[in-house]
């Protein structure tokens, strides 16, 4: 029998993010299992994400956390949180947009 190692239970789920592999560059991935201590991240290919990197979990950049790979193999990553993002470094993170929409459009673009 396998003895739980994690700090915080986990919780499977399935959900699209986004890491930030450098500045401005983005790659797509999806969330699993995750807790309040990390989560498993699922991509194409492991070996081009560095060690630490952001986490994006919204699409609009607002949610974002750092993180630390514990353990990777070809598909997957297991990554722990590390502290909350300083709000300084958070705004030079993601651009900001030139204008807000209208919250018609706000609407309708989330909905995509």
């Amino acid at each position: 029998m396998k003895t739980e190692k994690r700090k915080a239970p986990r919780r499977p789920m399935r959900r699209s993010a986004w890491l930030m592999l450098a500045p401005g560059e983005l790659q797509g991935c999806t969330l699993s299992d995750i807790s309040d201590a990390g989560v498993r991240i699922e991509v194409e290919d492991t070996q081009p994400i560095p060690d630490q990197f952001i986490l994006f979990l919204s699409n609009n950049g607002t949610a974002r956390r750092a993180c630390t790979v514990v353990w990777r193999n070809a598909h997957q990553l297991g990554v722990k949180f590390e502290a909350k993002i300083a709000a300084a470094k958070r705004a030079t993170l993601v651009p900001k947009p030139h204008a807000d929409p209208a919250p018609s459009e706000s609407k309708s673009a989330e909905c995509a």
